[in-house]
């Protein structure tokens, strides 16, 4: 009789696959206790339960196996570790996990270890407890069959006693137990999450790579010397002032970590926008890699889905000119956050969506292009589905790109876990920033003489305008002061955008509008339409939200923002005279009220921060580029003794303490995306293209093969978050429910949709998002 994992794949098979493909990836000191989590994390399917559920896909409560298999394998681990070391309780844990979430530890133990009887146990985990005996008792009828694949896989003497020992289950949930209540005591450390997630991560990307068959490619990197050379090849000698300042900077980095790649793991970038840092700070990576020695993969992190299309259209134009790049450029590079398309390029197989979805979320590529909300919550996470990539961060190359861009709130936090990651990861960190961030404040710097450059540039001035204004007042100004110049006007709220281009937009220009209120697919062709309008120097208008201040390469005359953090507004002075075709821009900072004389800013980022941003400004008639970086570095120094990192500090105690579930600042508590809970996601059926999307997703509900469904949801994945936007949740009447899906049909679009603003909203909601 053989047993089955999967449908045509036997157990010995899957259990071999798992061990192989991750082990070369754990630290030697870690390979047995990996071992002991590969060959048992699917022990419970060897029951007649199981295999009857995959010949005839009836599935019963005996035929769950991760709680026998974690039994077995935190059985194994007392054997082979004893009952002072915190291993068994970590194999437990990340076998009983791993087809779902991170949870605590004591979630599936007694709630004793002395003289366990069943009122020691939850009611849940007392009946997993007799369907664990009952699943033993279906081993023994068949321990013949069994015994090869144990004796194969080397744990036959332990699988005869745990089948035969009285009151197994109980005692070796005890002896768990009592580690878990010693733990807190003693073995619970960053240390041992590192551990922990080490084992976890191995386990589960290696079990969904051997369980869907998906072919894993080989890992290419680019090497040093040729991409060099290709990058001199399309740039060519500098002719112009800025060119030149680019190649300065450039050549001193290069030099710079060749002189000190073995002094610091954490090294940094600091140099005004616009003088090419992303090339510059991937050579830099790419450099320390060859000094380094080995194949590291390199992590290029920023905080915004928009730059990373910019960034990693950059770099891909640099791999073009390695000769197999156009055949394999998935192995070389790729791109992952929750808009990017899924595809996995490769000359030696065609891979499914769904293949292409898995091998991209484990980061099988040289250079992995991403977010800070991908990097950072796999560091510090309880999800299964982030964590597989986590040790794909071991001994990497990590590029920090904008990283003041996060939550202030988090700073302790991801200095903290970014730190530890070099230690216990073996990583190295570039931070590349036009300001000198509070985390990571001791990274060597790459560019000594970094302040000369600021004070090269001399494209923009602040000219801070923080009288109270309401927004009928700034209009009349705006529009008695206007001049034959492009305007751009960033709001902090949907609504202040929604009044201000109403209010603006029949005077004698062309007004556009841009904000989150419009589908994703209509900013994206508008953000076209007005950089071509740009570009002829058209002279516009545009009222905008927060969405234009990073990653989109618009270049107007003069900016006029409203009061926001100052990292924020430095960002919209990225987008007046970005080109240097005036002698300089104007950048016009206001402080906007409402009808209750509330700064709009206040809704969004709060009042400390408008508190903060003000103070700074104050007094200030203007503020020249050149100064911009003693600006925002007196900002964060003010935000950081006035902001708490309450939040950090207790998701850093949660961290030391293994807390993956329980406590206020819980592990899975941590997200660098605020959710907003009086919102909802709407598809607007607005098109052929969006009706098209519609009718495959109803369509969904009638495909029972899980793969299957998958792959046809990732056909359209692209489409829905197209035409999709978050609405708040009063509106929810005017929508339409069906199959977890809420959506307005094509015959609403007219009465809800204006093509200029997006939604039609009332006029006196308070909207936070942008």
């Amino acid at each position: 009789m053989n047993y089955y994992s999967h449908p045509e794949k036997t157990m010995l098979e899957h259990l071999t696959e798992v061990k192989e493909l991750s082990i070369s990836k754990i630290p030697n000191e870690l390979k047995e206790a990996y071992e002991i989590v590969a060959i048992c994390h699917d022990f419970g399917k060897y029951t007649s339960y199981f295999q009857r559920y995959l010949r005839h896909n009836k599935k019963s409560k005996l035929s769950n196996h991760s709680f026998i298999s974690a039994t077995f394998g935190g059985y194994i681990g007392l054997k082979r570790f004893g009952e002072g070391n915190i291993l068994p309780l970590i194999i437990y844990n990340t076998i009983l996990h791993h087809h779902g979430n991170l949870k605590n530890f004591s979630v599936n133990l007694p709630s004793t270890f002395k003289k366990v009887s069943r009122t020691d146990f939850s009611v849940n985990v007392l009946e997993k407890v007799e369907i664990a005996y009952e699943q033993i008792n279906d081993m023994k009828g068949n321990i013949n069959f069994i015994k090869p694949d144990m004796e194969k896989l080397g744990i036959l003497e332990e699988f005869i006693k745990f089948t035969q020992e009285k009151n197994i289950i109980e005692e070796t949930l005890s002896k768990l137990k009592k580690l878990d209540l010693l733990s807190i005591r003693g073995l619970k450390s960053e240390k041992n999450y590192f551990i922990h997630q080490i084992l976890y991560s191995a386990l589960i990307s290696a079990d969904k790579i051997s369980a869907s068959n998906t072919f894993l490619p080989k890992e290419m990197h680019g090497d040093y010397e040729i991409l060099d050379s290709i990058r001199e090849d399309k740039f060519g000698k500098p002719t112009k002032a800025i060119d030149k300042i680019r190649t300065d900077i450039y050549t001193k980095v290069i030099k710079s970590i060749e002189e000190n790649y073995d002094k610091s793991k954490i090294f940094s970038i600091t140099a005004p926008t616009g003088t090419g840092k992303t090339i510059t700070g991937f050579f830099a990576a790419l450099k320390l890699k060859e000094l380094l020695g080995d194949n590291r993969k390199i992590i290029y992190s920023l905080p915004f889905t928009s730059i990373i299309e910019q960034n990693y259209d950059v770099l891909f134009d640099v791999f073009r000119g390695i000769e197999d790049f156009e055949q394999n450029y998935s192995s070389y590079i790729i791109k992952h956050h929750n808009l990017s398309t899924v595809e996995y390029e490769s000359e030696y197989r065609d891979y499914t969506k769904t293949e292409a979805e898995l091998l991209i979320e484990n980061w099988s590529s040289g250079v992995v292009v991403t977010t800070f909300v991908q990097l950072l919550e796999t560091l510090v996470g309880a999800r299964n589905r982030m964590l597989k990539k986590f040790n794909a961060i071991k001994g990497s190359i990590i590029i920090l790109d904008e990283i003041q861009a996060i939550d202030i709130k988090y700073f302790d936090l991801v200095d903290y876990i970014l730190r530890k990651a070099c230690e216990y990861l073996d990583i190295r960190i570039i931070i590349m920033t036009a300001t000198k961030p509070l985390i990571l404040t001791d990274a060597l710097e790459l560019l000594e003489d970094n302040e000369k450059y600021f004070k090269k540039f001399g494209r923009t001035k602040l000219v801070p305008k923080i009288e109270k204004v309401t927004i009928d007042e700034f209009v009349d100004e705006f529009i008695s002061n206007i001049e034959e110049k492009s305007y751009m006007i960033v709001c902090n709220t949907i609504r202040q955008s929604l009044e201000m281009y109403d209010k603006l937009k029949d005077i004698d220009r062309d007004v556009y509008y841009l904000s989150t209120n419009i589908l994703p697919i209509h900013r994206r062709n508008r953000i076209k339409e007005i950089e071509k309008r740009l570009k002829n120097n058209d002279n516009i208008i545009l009222v905008s939200t927060q969405v234009v201040e990073a990653g989109v390469d618009l270049d107007f005359d003069v900016v006029i923002r409203d009061i926001g953090p100052i990292d924020s507004i430095i960002q919209c002075a990225g987008r007046c005279n970005r080109n240097s075709r005036n002698k300089i821009g104007n950048v016009y900072i206001y402080f906007m009220i409402d009808d209750n004389e509330n700064n709009f800013g206040k809704y969004v980022y709060g009042n400390t921060i408008m508190d903060v941003s003000k103070e700074v400004l104050e007094g200030k008639k203007e503020i020249l580029e050149e100064d911009y970086f003693k600006l925002i570095n007196e900002y964060f120094n003010e935000i950081k003794q006035n902001k708490s990192q309450r939040v950090s500090n207790g998701l850093i105690d949660a961290i030391e303490k293994l807390d993956f579930s329980e406590g206020e600042y819980s592990i899975d508590k941590f997200s660098l995306i605020q959710n907003n809970p009086g919102y909802i996601d709407v598809f607007f059926i607005y098109d052929d293209r969006a009706e098209t999307a519609y009718e495959i997703f109803l369509n969904l509900s009638n495909i029972k093969d899980f793969n299957k469904k998958r792959e046809q949801y990732l056909k359209i994945q692209r489409d829905m978050k197209d035409y999709t936007l978050s609405i708040p949740k009063k509106y929810f009447r005017s929508f339409v429910a069906d199959r977890g899906m809420i959506f307005l049909p094509r015959e609403g679009i007219e009465e809800f949709y204006d093509d200029e603003t997006g939604f039609k909203r009332d006029k006196e909601d308070e909207c936070m998002i942008f």
